[in-house]
């Protein structure tokens, strides 16, 4: 029987400028990387709840992966950890989920698939959004080498509804035909306002060209009115979080946006994700600001599990510190820079 160790490390990332993440501001991000060790092997996870939309607060976390790692440290064998029953004893909370599980999917793994790039994320000044892609085909440093990606995403609610509808036309100008983007809400608008920013859309661009719109308004209900009424389609994000979720079919819904860290375990990501297959309904997998360990986890879930999508995970760029690792080892260990982690 193969013994398993456990052991928690803590990060604290202090980011390039403050994000306002669901009415609260972050100026730095802090998690917890669980360590598993199984004779030579090796599994991490990341958990990090993100102030604003975790149920949980990162020392409600840190409380119950303690107790989590005394339990397994006290275990035989890693078949007894892996039981069903085991995890259960715990009511998981799902950053807590997602840490864990992935740790013991990270401890099977004999290989990792090449990393893809994800959806690029045009944020901040529209000026310095307008010269990037003016310059995107010369670009060649980068994941994209230059290529045009099938979609952009870009946040809006932010600024005033014309301010809005003028960045989104200055950005749909410059991308190629075949290019469309992804809008992000963030439950931002009143119904009444999203009709009035999908209606002053419509006469400026061509709508088509928006692939969807997450979580326009914050009743969930509204969702469909909204495209019948405009023919603006949306995506759930927000939603996907409440606990009790199923994907259900709805006029106008073309994705779902799985984020682990706020949704739960592996597990539960990849029932959502077959249940939105079998539905005809897009799924991709996000981030919540997770360092580059939870960041590694997700691109290769979304490799594995979705490949013919593309993950939203061009967050590691707010980052003035990142939580830095050599290369994955066969045997799955890393190593950490300590400037910005303790045991």
């Amino acid at each position: 029987m193969m013994k398993v160790k456990a052991d928690i490390v803590k990060y604290r990332l202090p980011l390039k400028h403050p994000i306002a993440v669901n009415q609260h501001s972050i100026s730095e991000r802090e998690g917890l990387i669980l360590c598993l060790q199984a004779g030579d092997r090796f599994g991490y996870g990341d958990i990090a709840p993100l102030p604003g939309f975790s149920r949980e607060t990162l020392k409600e976390a840190e409380k119950q992966l303690l107790s989590f790692c005394s339990a397994v440290n006290a275990k035989e064998s890693l078949q007894d950890i892996e039981n069903l029953s085991f995890l259960q004893n715990f009511s998981l909370m799902p950053s807590v989920s997602f840490g864990i599980e992935s740790a013991l999917w990270w401890l099977k793994q004999d290989h990792w698939l090449p990393q893809q790039p994800s959806i690029p994320l045009l944020q901040g000044d529209i000026q310095k959004i307008v010269d990037r892609l003016k310059h995107w085909q010369g670009e060649r440093q980068d994941a994209w080498q230059g290529k045009w990606p099938a979609e952009f995403k870009v946040k809006t609610g932010r600024h005033l509804r014309d301010d809005d509808v003028f960045r989104i036309h200055q950005i749909l100008q410059i991308l190629p035909d075949s290019v469309s983007i992804k809008l992000d809400a963030n439950r931002q608008w009143s119904f009444d306002q999203a009709c009035a920013f999908a209606e002053a859309l419509k006469d400026a661009i061509d709508v088509q060209r928006i692939a969807f719109v997450e979580e326009p308004t914050v009743c969930v209900d509204d969702f469909t009115t909204l495209y019948d009424k405009t023919g603006l389609r949306f995506a759930l994000d927000e939603t996907v979080q409440e606990q009790g979720f199923t994907v259900q079919p709805m006029s106008g819904l073309a994705a779902i946006i799985i984020k682990p860290t706020l949704v739960g375990g592996l597990k539960r990501c990849q029932a959502l994700i077959e249940s939105a297959r079998q539905h005809g309904i897009r799924a991709m997998i996000s981030s919540s600001y997770e360092s580059v360990i939870g960041l590694h986890i997700l691109y290769q879930l979304s490799a594995r599990w979705i490949p013919e999508e593309l993950p939203g995970l061009d967050t590691a760029s707010v980052f003035r510190q990142r939580l830095i690792i050599g290369d994955v080892s066969a045997s799955g260990a890393i190593d950490f820079d300590p400037t910005c982690c303790e045991r």
